[in-house]
């Protein structure tokens, strides 16, 4: 009975710790893209699925060269996805030089 309690603990514990490690990543409404990360987000939307997460940066509302957004599709946990999709959208931020943080789209 002890080793089972014991084990429980560490399980709690393990569990606890992972949870605490999860990072909070600034949100952006939808409307407050502009038009052509709006577009790019309604296609992208009916296959995010119930995890799957967008993230956007943009330096001009016109210039599309300094607009990044990325997705993560097909994944099995938010937190995975949301990691993903900051990724994949601070790949093309880096790539294009933009200075705007990339932000998970609600």
């Amino acid at each position: 009975m002890k080793k089972i309690l014991i084990r429980a603990l560490g399980l709690a514990t393990c569990t606890l710790t992972f949870l605490s490690q999860a990072e909070d990543y600034k949100h952006i409404a939808a409307e407050l893209l502009p038009a052509s990360l709006q577009t790019s987000w309604q296609i992208n939307k009916p296959q995010l699925g119930k995890f799957g997460r967008c993230a956007a940066a943009f330096d001009s509302r016109s210039d599309h060269s300094k607009m990044a957004f990325g997705c993560s599709v097909y994944v099995k946990l938010s937190a995975v996805a949301e990691r993903k999709a900051i990724q994949h959208c601070e790949e093309q931020r880096q790539a294009r030089n933009i200075k705007a943080p990339c932000q998970l789209v609600d």
